[in-house]
């Protein structure tokens, strides 16, 4: 691996603080809509309250994981699943309309799709910066998820703490 710089450690840091600042904002965010969502009580009525907000915050640590784990992993693994996909006209009709649907939900809620790439390029600098420092590529990923979760955690945490 080729090293940019002699000593990483200031941009290392620097990125890393910046990912837990971005998901910690996020988190923030995502504790005031948990808790509008739980306060209507249409969401999954049959259990407590606690439960509930349970099973947002396994989902939101699931959906985390599965961003981490998608934006670190490797091209070759996209283009081998993808290369298989598109083989078959169905599956090619199939691929056109999810993404024409896509992209009509990204013209919509061009709000969400602003935060999902500022949540994806804070991944991406931590992973630049992880590598560049010559960690190895499951290290970062891992490194990466143990950090989106703790800044997510902290964000939801604060805000129930300011509230």
């Amino acid at each position: 691996m080729i090293r940019l710089k002699e000593k990483p450690r200031f941009s290392l840091v620097f990125s890393l603080l910046l990912l837990l600042l971005t998901y910690g904002a996020e988190g923030l965010l995502y504790g005031a809509w948990m808790q509008g969502l739980v306060r209507q009580e249409s969401f999954l009525t049959n259990f407590i309250e606690s439960t509930r907000l349970s099973i947002l915050y396994g989902a939101s640590l699931l959906g985390i994981m599965l961003l981490v784990v998608m934006f670190t992993s490797p091209v070759f693994l996209l283009t081998v699943g993808l290369s298989s996909w598109l083989k078959s006209d169905t599956r090619t009709l199939i691929s056109v309309l999810l993404g024409a649907f896509a992209f009509a939900i990204i013209v919509q809620r061009v709000d969400y799709f602003g935060r999902l790439l500022v949540l994806v390029s804070a991944v991406f600098l931590g992973k630049l910066d992880l590598q560049l420092a010559g960690c190895n590529r499951w290290v970062c990923s891992l490194i990466l998820i143990l950090l989106c979760w703790f800044g997510f955690t902290g964000g939801i945490l604060a805000f129930y703490q300011l509230n």
